[in-house]
C-alpha cells in the first residue's frame, strides 16, 4: 500500500500542475500571442505563459521575458492555428 502512495502522489502532482503555456483551471490552455491596450498604444505580445485571475486580470510573460498585468478588458487573447 505505501508503494502505490509513492506512485500516485507524485504522478497527481505532475497531472494537476499548470506548465509553460497553460493555466490549470481554463478549459482552452494555449494562446500563442495576446493583443492588448497599455498606455493609450496596442502592443502585441507572444505567450510563454499565462494566469486569469478572479475579476478581469490576467498577468502575461511574454517570450522575451518581459511580464504584463492587464485587464481582460483591454486585452485579446488568439490562438494561432
Amino acid at each position: 500500500m505505501k508503494k502505490l502512495k509513492l506512485l500516485i502522489i507524485p504522478a497527481l502532482t505532475l497531472l494537476l500542475c499548470g506548465c509553460g503555456n497553460r493555466d490549470m483551471w481554463d478549459t482552452n490552455y494555449t494562446f500563442h500571442k495576446a493583443i492588448c491596450e497599455i498606455g493609450g498604444e496596442y502592443k502585441e505580445i507572444k505567450i510563454k505563459q499565462w494566469s486569469d485571475y478572479d475579476g478581469e486580470q490576467i498577468q502575461i510573460i511574454s517570450k522575451d521575458g518581459n511580464t504584463y498585468l492587464v485587464s481582460m478588458n483591454n486585452c485579446t487573447l488568439i490562438k494561432e492555428y
